[in-house]
């Protein structure tokens, strides 16, 4: 009893202050905001945006429907990459699949349509835009296409009145918005930022709060106070541990509640599978803390340690880019393949459908296996001195 209590109490210490609680639970939503809000924007090459617009023409353009013929060819390459599709339903399934971001749909008629207006002041045209429904992409490609067109509109508009001095009508834009579908293949960033927001708030609490908790108590010879009363170091390990367990279910149930409703990532992340191995990461990441302890005598020393260590843990383990898949210094990549965040972010990304990298079953639970291993061995023959028991 007097462990949970002990765990209670280190836990409301911790979040009582503005920083125990923003960074373990506010900070990992901000930066999964930020990541997915800046890479998972519009496609684009060095010259500029591109958009994939699909084409349906119902009819071949004649007459007056040249100048519509010539207007697409002036659109592309850029900023459109126009595919032509022989049916609407083929357009929309490829639109819905997100392998285009635009359907222009000429109807049968438009040519006489357009001659109407030139010549007679008729009805204006009508022209289909479909686009996907809560796609940014989709959206701006709509609205870039519009504008041209509409610059069209201008320049018919001066002709027609030069033709038959009746008032000019635009062409009417019927855009409708057709929902998306997921498949199995498709690669989905908020998914793939997922795993490492987790593991990013797991090793904060692992890497800083464990190991600056355990020497600056020793420091402030807080332990010894401890250890007067029926508390003993092993109480007080496990009760710090539990209490920074509790911290790091939170904040990860946090994020997936930020990951499921707002982003909709996979909901393979509530396998078993996916929890068993995010459970195993949590022990890695507790034996990284612990051995920072065992080596570190003063706290100075150790907040420097801490925060290189996260630093290479976090970006060379490809938490947000596949490092071994660049083009980098052969002593990197041995650097990457022996951090043990390179194999836990991947096995996470593995169950999610995710494969970057062809690392085996066997890789991906043993070299993480092995810094557990090695970090309770150092913490064990450094337990008296790091608990201040001696």
């Amino acid at each position: 009893m007097r462990i949970f209590k002990l765990s209670k109490a280190f836990f409301l210490n911790d979040v009582r202050e503005f920083s125990g609680f923003f960074w373990p639970f506010i900070f990992p939503l901000i930066l999964f905001f930020i990541l997915v809000s800046v890479f998972s924007g519009t496609s684009s090459n060095d010259s500029g945006i591109i958009f994939r617009l699909g084409i349906v023409k119902e009819e071949d353009f004649a007459g007056f429907g040249k100048i519509l013929e010539q207007v697409i060819e002036k659109i592309q390459p850029e900023p459109f990459q126009i595919t032509m599709f022989e049916d609407l339903d083929e357009a929309q399934k490829n639109l819905q699949l997100k392998k285009i971001d635009l359907v222009l749909r000429i109807p049968k008629g438009l040519n006489i349509s357009m001659a109407r207006v030139m010549l007679f002041s008729g009805s204006p045209a009508k022209i289909e835009l479909y686009t996907l429904a809560n796609s940014y992409e989709s959206q701006i490609a709509s609205k870039i296409l519009q504008s041209i067109l509409q610059q069209v509109d201008l320049e018919m508009s001066k002709q027609a009145i030069l033709r038959s001095g009746g008032e000019y009508k635009v062409v009417d834009f019927i855009v409708k918005p057709i929902e998306g579908q997921r498949h199995s293949n498709q690669f989905h960033y908020p998914t793939y930022v997922f795993p490492a927001i987790l593991l990013m708030s797991i090793m904060s609490g692992a890497l800083f709060s464990l190991p600056l908790g355990l020497i600056y108590n020793r420091e402030q010879a807080v332990n010894k106070r401890l250890y007067t009363t029926p508390t003993n170091s092993f109480d007080y390990l496990l009760s710090l541990g539990m209490s920074l367990f509790t911290s790091m279910v939170l904040s990860c149930v946090l994020i997936y509640v930020m990951g499921l409703a707002v982003y909709k990532i996979s909901t393979l992340c509530l396998s078993i599978e996916f929890i068993l191995k995010l459970l195993y990461s949590i022990a890695v990441c507790f034996s990284l803390g612990i051995v920072v302890a065992s080596f570190c005598r003063k706290f100075t020393t150790a907040l420097v340690i801490t925060q290189i260590a996260y630093q290479i843990l976090m970006f060379l383990g490809g938490f947000y880019f596949p490092v071994l898949n660049f083009n980098m210094p052969q002593l990197i990549k041995i650097v990457v393949r022996i951090l043990p965040t390179t194999y836990l972010v991947e096995n996470l990304r593995y169950s999610l459908g995710l494969h970057l990298y062809s690392f085996s079953q066997m890789e991906f639970w043993v070299i993480p296996g092995l810094w557990i291993i090695g970090s309770i061995v150092a913490f064990s023959l450094n337990f008296k001195r790091v608990m201040g028991y001696e």
